[in-house]
């Protein structure tokens, strides 16, 4: 596997340098400052931004989950604030109490494919888009999502989605809750999912199902 393209950006050079210094200690990262040389764009997997430059975040996420993916960092410890960010596409969140270990791990596994945030960051946005929502939709479904799971399975994870519990999913389906729970164990297995709050951020795209599982520095 080649180096790991991460891209600074932000208008505080001393930011800008810092974090160069602490990525160039590790020879897996290629580090680039876009600041400087906006060239690169197009070649880059990660982009690094200062979560006090909002704009320059709204500006460089991707919402549909492609690449480059963005991590925030200097990131106050405010859920209302983390929730706004995954739910416009941000892949990992780093406070301001994250070390350097934290962000090398933290570039790593958003370049998989995972997310690297709170688990009640996490929590949080797959609430509020279950809440703004009458029924469950998928914000963007894989296409091979769909081919993993049967047509039953399907419809429990579709419903799980929504916050109900085994009893509740048992109601509307009108199946036992000892089936709802065989469903489910094999609903987790199949997308390499642990419990429900990563199963509704696969459901909503906030997590694909082909990626590791979600990794946070913190419960």
């Amino acid at each position: 596997m080649g180096a790991i393209c991460v891209a600074i950006v932000g208008d505080d050079r001393l930011f800008r340098d810092g974090l160069q210094q602490i990525l160039r200690t590790d020879p897996s990262f290629l580090v680039t400052d876009e600041s400087e040389n906006a060239s690169i764009a197009n070649d880059v997997d990660v982009r690094l931004i200062d979560a006090r430059f909002g704009h320059l975040i709204a500006e460089h996420t991707i919402p549909t989950g492609g690449r480059p993916h963005v991590v925030v960092v200097n990131v106050p410890d405010d859920d209302a604030w983390a929730a706004d960010a995954l739910s416009a596409g941000v892949r990992g969140i780093l406070e301001r109490t994250a070390g350097a270990a934290d962000l090398l791990k933290a570039i790593r596994v958003v370049n998989d494919g995972g997310i690297w945030a709170r688990r009640r960051w996490l929590i949080a946005c797959v609430k509020r888009a279950v809440n703004t929502r009458h029924e469950p939709t998928p914000a963007r479904m894989p296409v091979t999502l769909d081919q993993r799971l049967s047509k039953r399975e399907w419809e429990v994870f579709r419903q799980a989605a929504t916050g109900a519990g085994n009893k509740e999913l048992a109601d509307r389906l009108a199946i036992s809750e000892a089936t709802v729970k065989a469903h489910m164990t094999r609903i987790f297995q199949k997308l390499g999912v642990n419990g429900r709050a990563e199963l509704a951020a696969t459901y909503y795209g906030l997590r694909t199902p082909e990626s590791p599982t979600v990794v946070r520095h913190s419960a």
